[in-house]
């Protein structure tokens, strides 16, 4: 699999865990629960933030990842 792709779609999947471990401490600790938009923006944002970074410090490979993850998102 191609490196960013590959990135994006652990980045994703680790963002989304941390989402919903806060989801289920908010449940235990009877907070109320975001709505499941408010969910995904947040996921989308912490991993468009994660790939300007990684971008911004030149890592080889991940020159397109930011672009990557934004055609996926129009698909």
């Amino acid at each position: 699999m191609e490196k960013k792709k590959l990135f994006c779609l652990r980045y994703a999947f680790q963002a989304a865990l941390y989402a919903l471990w806060r989801e289920r401490n908010k449940l235990k600790h009877e907070d109320k629960l975001m709505p499941m938009e408010v969910l995904k923006k947040m996921i989308h944002k912490g991993v468009r933030n994660k790939l300007s970074s990684v971008r911004s410090k030149g890592i080889r490979g991940m020159e397109g990842g930011l672009q990557f993850w934004f055609v996926q998102d129009c698909e």
